[in-house]
């Protein structure tokens, strides 16, 4: 079957992390045996025109994917519809293309309404094309979208074929703001490369690391991870912390380990490319995410399939993902509740079984089951 993948945000190259998640997925397909294109445009802020450029292909095949890409200069920021309209024309020129190349696709896969599933709904009805969208923004849980953008997805999720959400809290939402009749829970795919490890791992002393992977920004809440740990050295000083990634708050959170006097015991290891990220799972003991928003949380999922146990802030996403038998679910905004759950991993980590914990995971993750339900959904669609 012909795939057509329209991204609202996707990884410019192979090692960039924004979007990764959506590149994993079409992989996912590609291997379950659908000829799969992307369609990818980036909407460029003027602030970056001289900033050094990251080196862009407009076309490759990328690990047996169709790559369509397109830098579009957002050029009307302050302008209802301008910067839209502009993405719009960008992937309608790019469709043009792909059609040319490949002849019609037989299903559209949005990801995101704004605006990858506005556009691809259009597409969709002007080519009598059936369109699925899955919804990933926490845009809509922050109230970050403008009623002109509102307005354009309660047309766009009407039109859509197949409604999906990577999480059944955000489905739940998108019912409550009127989008759509029904939404559907599909979680996230994670990418071969975490199934390629050995996930048979059991802690024999020495330090208990933890780790945080995600943007350094004020909702990804290692503020409260900080506070946390530093209640759980004080108990537990053969502890570490491990925080990966970068972002606007770094240098504020380095500042925060100094003044909580844990600074020696946490470890900043900046951005880790995707391919990397496996191995740098096979060195950590749990994986914490202390998120105040998240529709997902494809790390938890990740860690979860190399066999770690995650303790997980319920903000959306990773109640669908944790459970009882892999790991621990607190409040957000909750650092001392954080503190009481690490503590208890330390107490009780060898109580994990990570070859249960993997097995279960892939059965729900793996990008064979994910592709094997969506190819399920796009054959009841195109029959």
């Amino acid at each position: 079957m012909k795939v057509l993948i329209i991204p609202s945000w996707y990884p410019k190259t192979s090692t960039d992390i924004n979007g990764v998640f959506f590149r994993d997925q079409a992989q996912a397909l590609n291997d379950h045996g659908h000829q799969v294109g992307v369609i990818a445009v980036h909407l460029q802020s003027l602030r970056a025109f001289f900033n050094k450029r990251i080196p862009w292909r407009d076309y490759e095949v990328d690990a047996g994917v169709c790559t369509y890409r397109k830098s579009v200069w957002a050029v009307f920021p302050k302008i209802p519809y301008g910067n839209f309209l502009l993405w719009k024309q960008a992937v309608k020129t790019l469709f043009d293309r792909y059609v040319n190349e490949h002849g019609m696709p037989d299903v559209i896969h949005a990801h995101s309404l704004i605006y990858a599933g506005i556009i691809a709904s259009e597409i969709g009805k002007k080519y009598n094309i059936p369109v699925v969208v899955t919804e990933h923004s926490t845009g809509f849980a922050r109230g970050l979208y403008q009623p002109w953008q509102l307005h354009l997805t309660l047309k766009a999720s009407k039109q859509a074929d197949y409604l999906i959400s990577v999480s059944p809290d955000l489905g739940r939402l998108l019912l409550e703001m009127q989008l759509g009749a029904k939404w559907f829970w599909v979680p996230n795919v994670v990418a071969a490369r975490f199934l390629e490890q050995d996930a048979n791992k059991h802690f024999t002393g020495g330090k208990l690391r933890f780790l945080n992977l995600a943007l350094m920004t004020e909702k990804k809440g290692q503020n409260d991870l900080l506070v946390a740990f530093s209640e759980v050295f004080t108990s537990f000083p053969n502890t570490e912390l491990w925080l990966a990634g970068d972002g606007p708050i770094r240098r504020q959170l380095e500042e925060l380990a100094q003044e909580l006097n844990v600074a020696k015991s946490v470890k900043f290891l900046g951005n880790i490319k995707p391919e990397n990220v496996p191995k740098l799972m096979q060195e950590i003991d749990v994986m914490v995410i202390a998120s105040h928003y998240e529709t997902f949380g494809v790390v938890a999922a990740e860690a979860l399939i190399m066999g770690r146990p995650v303790i997980a802030t319920r903000c959306g996403g990773p109640e669908c993902i944790v459970t009882e038998h892999d790991g621990l679910l607190v409040e957000p905004h909750a650092p001392e509740q954080l503190a009481e759950a690490m503590v208890s991993m330390v107490k009780n980590i060898s109580r994990y079984d990570s070859l249960s914990i993997s097995e279960h995971a892939r059965k729900r993750f793996s990008g064979e089951a994910v592709a094997s339900t969506l190819t399920k959904i796009y054959q009841k669609l195109t029959q």
